[in-house]
């Protein structure tokens, strides 16, 4: 149990009944702006508790004044969360300003399931994602701390030098920097994708990450999804996953391209890069050529909605 310091081990059992002990710890995969350590904690009465330990260890990623948000933030989502359907990690603690240790945490319960990016049935999986992210959006929140705001601001995209189509991405920039449509504001998660959701026995298990929840438009949540199934899988799927949304959404959600293109502007870059939480769950064969490749077929795909 080498992996956390003991000042951190006392801080953990300080949520937990007196005379509880950690029997296992185990850093866990998939998180590119933090450590996550998965602790099994027993307890007096021979029961056993499984927390996660979010801790933001990794300065190249996020400064410590950013994480010190975004504790703050991942706390009082998880608070929201509760209260909406489907399951997510509940909130034990928060070291905000790294008393304990030199940089925040955020101490939160274990849920079960696993990331599945290799679905026997992609359809039923696709089905079960959009159905999730549904559940996810449908409250009527709007009183939260965070709101909306894109990662990449109109005035600096350029067409990608790297893309065979730059016309396409001319006219997508150009939609990029048109007004927000007027709409009605929701809890968003923010950063849903497959990465997020758990999965057990073929259902989902759980949503877990909610750093970055917020209220803003539906249509973010599901463009930010739709572009990673369409890197991870191809557009056809990302289609497929907009179609079981609309369906499951009824009247509560009205389609509109701009969103998904403004979550597809917020991951353009000069040079793509493949996240890394991909080939942390067995898809090492996503290379930065296919990226590329399917970035272009994305923007096509979105660009024939509108012209």
């Amino acid at each position: 149990m080498s992996d956390l310091t003991e000042s951190i081990k006392v801080w953990v059992l300080e949520y937990f009944p007196k005379g509880s002990f950690i029997t296992n710890i185990n850093c866990l995969k998939g998180s590119t702006t933090s450590t996550l350590v998965g602790i099994t904690i027993e307890h007096p009465d021979k029961t056993e508790s499984q927390v996660v330990l979010k801790q933001y260890n990794k300065p190249e990623a996020v400064g410590k004044s950013e994480a010190i948000t975004s504790v703050e933030n991942e706390a009082n989502s998880l608070i929201v969360a509760n209260s909406l359907r489907g399951n997510s990690p509940k909130l034990i603690g928060t070291d905000k300003y790294g008393d304990i240790s030199e940089y925040p945490l955020l101490l939160m319960s274990k849920l079960p399931g696993a990331v599945d990016l290799h679905p026997d049935s992609i359809s039923t999986w696709i089905e079960k994602l959009a159905i999730t992210l549904v559940e996810i959006h449908q409250n009527d929140i709007k009183d939260f701390s965070s709101k909306h705001f894109r990662y990449q601001q109109s005035d600096d995209l350029n067409i990608p030098v790297w893309s065979q189509y730059p016309e396409v991405w001319k006219a997508l920039i150009e939609i990029a920097k048109q007004p927000e449509p007027m709409y009605d504001p929701i809890f968003i998660h923010r950063d849903f994708h497959p990465v997020n959701v758990l999965w057990q026995d073929g259902e989902v298990a759980g949503v877990v990450d909610w750093t970055n929840g917020c209220i803003g438009h539906a249509g973010i949540d599901l463009g930010h999804c739709r572009w990673n199934l369409a890197m991870i899988f191809g557009v056809e799927e990302a289609d497929i996953f907009l179609q079981y949304y609309i369906k499951q959404a009824g009247n509560r959600f009205k389609y509109d391209m701009y969103w998904d293109n403004v979550s597809l502007m917020d991951v353009l870059m000069d040079h793509p890069s493949v996240y890394p939480g991909w080939a942390a769950f067995g898809r090492r064969e996503i290379t930065k050529e296919i990226i590329m490749d399917r970035m272009d077929r994305y923007a096509i795909s979105l660009f024939n909605k509108v012209y």
